[in-house]
């Protein structure tokens, strides 16, 4: 490094730092050249954001509700073969799975993967993202008046790309009517034998019903265990049980996709705990907008220090 002498007239001193201030004005100039780019950066990340449609709300101009009715998502679930499942104009789905079978059917008639009938009907499950949430449905034919032997409700299975969340169902004990439940109710386990229930069990305090829960093991298939597992909050949830129609119940939920953090979603699954008939949709669901826009100006942070950094080096040589 070399330095300019620089001789000082006892007449001319503010003459003599010219130099020095011409040099921090450059570098303002620079800096601020740098801020400018900055905030260009930003525009064009909000805009890529809306065009990609990272912005947390994939489902169109449909508003969707957790009520346990479907009709929002554009699904009529009805009585006696009367059911369909077509999403409604604009609502764009994460993924939709349908297995809708005979309502009529009896304990022996065929499904997806084993017998069972309607009783055992895990009939569509659906998922979209809106304003910042995971909302997920499910038609099932699973409800208490099936029976004792006959109820078995599963929990949710959500994969992700950092590992496994679970949303508990509940459901509560079989063989007589039972009302909504919702997110806070008790949760539910069932002892099966051979795809039957022959026990009914409560679930630890804290997993209740619209919990969700982050690497949990399951067991007969769709039966969340929680040792082991982080509690991650609490989902918007309503499972309608015998309340909507006579031959079927539906479960509907929301989960803030902040839950899942930077963690891409890749599958959603739910079935009977005897896993007579299953559904599975798989996605590519990005993480909350949030932590992509985090990443983003994180990264530009860090190109822009260094660049400040060389640009100042260079200005003092």
């Amino acid at each position: 490094m070399s330095f300019k002498a620089i001789s000082i007239d006892k007449y001319d001193a503010v003459g003599a730092l010219r130099p020095v201030f011409a040099l921090r004005e450059e570098e303002s100039e620079k800096l601020g050249a740098y801020a400018m780019q900055l905030l260009k950066f930003v525009g064009l990340c909000l805009v890529a954001t809306c065009a990609l449609g990272l912005s947390g709300d994939h489902a169109g101009a449909v508003t969707l509700t957790v009520d346990g009715n479907l009709a929002d998502w554009g699904f009529h679930v009805a009585d006696n073969n009367h059911s369909t499942f077509v999403p409604a104009p604009g609502l764009d789905l994460l993924g939709i799975d349908v297995h809708d079978h005979n309502d009529n059917g009896g304990i022996n008639a065929p499904l997806d993967v084993y017998s069972g009938g309607q009783k055992f009907d895990a009939e569509c499950l659906a998922a979209a993202v809106q304003g910042g949430n995971l909302f997920i449905a499910i038609s099932t034919g699973q409800r208490p008046d099936n029976g004792f032997t006959n109820y078995a409700p599963g929990d949710i299975k959500i994969d992700t790309s950092g590992g496994v969340y679970g949303v508990e169902v509940g459901g509560g004990i079989g063989g007589g009517a039972g009302s909504a439940i919702t997110t806070g109710a008790p949760g539910a386990s069932y002892t099966m034998n051979e795809g039957f229930t022959t026990a009914f069990h409560s679930t630890p305090a804290a997993q209740t019903a619209g919990s969700v829960w982050f690497n949990p093991y399951f067991t007969f298939f769709q039966q969340m265990q929680i040792p082991g597992a982080t509690f991650v909050g609490n989902s918007n949830f309503i499972y309608t049980r015998n309340t909507e129609t006579s031959q079927h119940a539906v479960i509907e939920l929301s989960i803030p996709l902040s839950f899942f953090g930077t963690n891409t979603i890749q599958n959603i699954s739910w079935a009977p705990s005897c896993d007579n008939s299953f559904l599975s949709i798989n996605t590519t669901q990005v993480p909350e907008p949030s932590s992509v826009a985090l990443a983003l100006l994180g990264a530009f942070g860090a190109c822009w220090t260094t660049r400040r950094r060389r640009a100042v080096k260079t200005a003092s040589v």
